[in-house]
């Protein structure tokens, strides 16, 4: 089985545009991108927000890309486990499901909250279940799936806690965005897929090093790349790939294309 290989926007710096950016991740040999909705897209009327979107979508149609899924890292400014900022976080979501619908997109990265310690956990798992039903009343809206990311949020600390919140929830618009780089240190990313299994709608990759404690590109830390794709074979994800990483701070192109030759070697 081989994959189809994509990146994040966060590959490459703010100061190059978008455009650029695609079109460099093409001529990599990127099959798809993923954009990010950003805090300015929040302050764009509708039609200053159509005609931003609908132009990136011509763009990586003119270039050949697919943009199978939409990222943003607002949801951990607008923390759906509290009350006064529920509004705020589907306000998020309304914005970056019509984005996606634009994009042809049909899955849209969520973070389900942030954790609050006044709550106990099992407090907190039942709120995030309620926050995510109604950020997927928003997005179903738009023909678009929620994906609930694993993250450093202290909310799911398990694949089983994972399993359990969208287990809840209807399958035709809720699913997880698995993070394999996002598992490590506390457990391993092939034995959250093998629990998470179908209900994996996209995934992420970076690498996290145990011995200097931050992320990086595959093959630079502790994750087994090879039991990642195994299990994925497993349980016969057949989605995109899409590398969540950062660029480097004397090469704003050269990451993107160290991942893409690093992933080439797992995934293909």
């Amino acid at each position: 089985m081989t994959f189809t290989l994509c990146i994040n926007r966060w590959a490459y710096p703010n100061s190059i545009p978008i455009s650029e950016a695609m079109s460099h991740a093409k001529g990599i040999g990127y099959d798809c991108f993923e954009p990010n909705v950003e805090e300015e897209d929040l302050k764009l009327d509708q039609g200053q927000l159509e005609r931003k979107w609908r132009e990136v979508a011509s763009n990586a149609e003119s270039l050949g890309l697919r943009i199978p899924s939409v990222s943003t890292s607002l949801y951990w400014r607008r923390n759906m486990l509290l009350d006064q900022e529920l509004d705020a976080a589907l306000e998020v979501a309304k914005v970056q499901a019509r984005v996606a619908n634009i994009l042809g997109a049909k899955v849209m990265l969520v973070v389900p909250g942030v954790v609050v310690p006044e709550l106990s956990y099992e407090a907190q798992l039942e709120r995030a279940r309620r926050a995510i039903l109604q950020v997927s009343k928003v997005s179903s809206q738009e023909g678009v799936k929620v994906g609930v990311e694993n993250v450093w949020n202290r909310v799911v600390a398990s694949p089983l806690d994972m399993r359990r919140l969208v287990d809840n929830l209807s399958p035709d618009w809720v699913g997880v965005y698995f993070d394999a780089g996002n598992t490590l240190p506390q457990s391993l990313p092939e034995q959250w897929i093998r629990t998470l299994g179908g209900s994996i709608v996209a995934v992420q990759v970076k690498d996290f090093s145990l011995r200097d404690m931050k992320f990086g590109i595959p093959f630079t830390g502790n994750v087994n790349w090879i039991n990642v794709r195994k299990a994925l074979e497993e349980v016969a994800y057949s989605g995109p790939i899409t590398a969540e990483i950062s660029p480097y701070p004397g090469d704003p192109h050269k990451a993107s294309f160290d991942t893409y030759h690093a992933m080439r070697q797992v995934f293909k």
